[in-house]
């Protein structure tokens, strides 16, 4: 199975107490979004998971942890955006998010680290200059310690409509993101850094810019050594990355960016986060009894999301 850690919310950032101590019971429930009372069992331990996932903008709480992941074959993608505190309220100082991602690079290699500059959407404060600069500095500070960039465009979902005058994102930039992207490339490669598109559905090629998934049968070889076969999730349009377990939750983030798919309800997020207890084997709060236990066991190699 391959594990998530998480497409749904920052576990590293907000939860790795209890991510731990779910990686040292070998066991972990994940409530069903679309069906509350359905809660997915995962029995886990290193020999049935080809790999372990962590998506997060502040790998920073995983430094001092990674020993409970010596044996799982891990990787990282760390999204690092240019944006101020109007956009993304909750991050940490990105200084420290660099730092942080060098010292995992360090350690695990760059072929296991990602960098995620994205999503990308143009305004008046945030033109095309403003990130020309931007992931320059990024790719020097990172020089040495990831080979791979992923990009997308802003997409629209609710959280992006309601936070439209934040974001002041401009409807025509889809066209100027094509061509931004391509001299984001240029930059890319002159610090050894190739690109790669999310879930877009434009050619860039002609530009060295790959389509790629993000979670995709290349970077799981690169991360396990070997050939796994797994299926395709299809999520949503252009998205073709590999089947995952997330372990995650929506509506459980902090950080609180304008632009995020997962987590677009605050009042929701600070009443569900004074759930959490790092001892529960759920995110958030606690099995009960009226809940239906669907359970997985470490023999069942692949496990189907929600």
């Amino acid at each position: 199975m391959l594990l998530c850690c998480s497409q749904r919310t920052d576990l590293c950032a907000f939860y790795s107490k209890w991510l731990v101590r779910r990686f040292q019971d070998g066991l972990v429930d994940i409530r069903n979004p679309f069906a509350p009372q359905q809660v997915l069992r995962v029995e886990f331990s290193p020999s049935q998971v080809d790999a372990v996932i962590f998506m997060t903008k502040n790998p920073t709480p995983m430094l001092n942890k990674m020993a409970v992941f010596r044996d799982y074959a891990v990787g990282f993608q760390v999204t690092v955006t240019p944006y101020g505190p109007e956009i993304e309220p909750g991050l940490t100082d990105k200084r420290q998010v660099l730092d942080s991602f060098r010292q995992l690079a360090d350690r695990l290699g760059p072929s296991h680290m990602i960098l995620r500059y994205d999503p990308i959407f143009l305004s008046q404060r945030y033109d095309e200059a403003f990130h020309l600069r931007a992931f320059e500095r990024c790719c020097q500070q990172l020089t040495g310690s990831c080979t791979q960039v992923i990009i997308s465009h802003l997409d629209l979902y609710k959280n992006t409509r309601k936070h439209q005058r934040e974001l002041n994102w401009q409807p025509d930039s889809l066209e100027r993101f094509a061509a931004l992207a391509c001299r984001l490339a240029e930059i890319g490669t002159r610090y050894g850094m190739r690109l790669q598109l999310c879930a877009e559905d434009l050619d860039l090629s002609a530009a060295g810019i790959e389509n790629r998934s993000c979670i995709d049968s290349e970077w799981l070889r690169a991360l396990t050594g070997k050939t796994v076969e797994y299926p395709q999730t299809q999520a949503r349009p252009h998205c073709h990355c590999l089947q995952v377990t997330d372990l995650g939750e929506y509506n459980s983030c902090a950080h609180h960016c304008r632009y995020c798919y997962a987590n677009f309800d605050e009042a929701q997020i600070a009443r569900r986060r004074a759930l959490h207890d790092p001892q529960s084997t759920l995110l958030i709060g606690h099995v009960q009894p009226d809940d239906q236990i669907i359970t997985k066991k470490k023999s069942e190699r692949q496990l189907r999301l929600f």
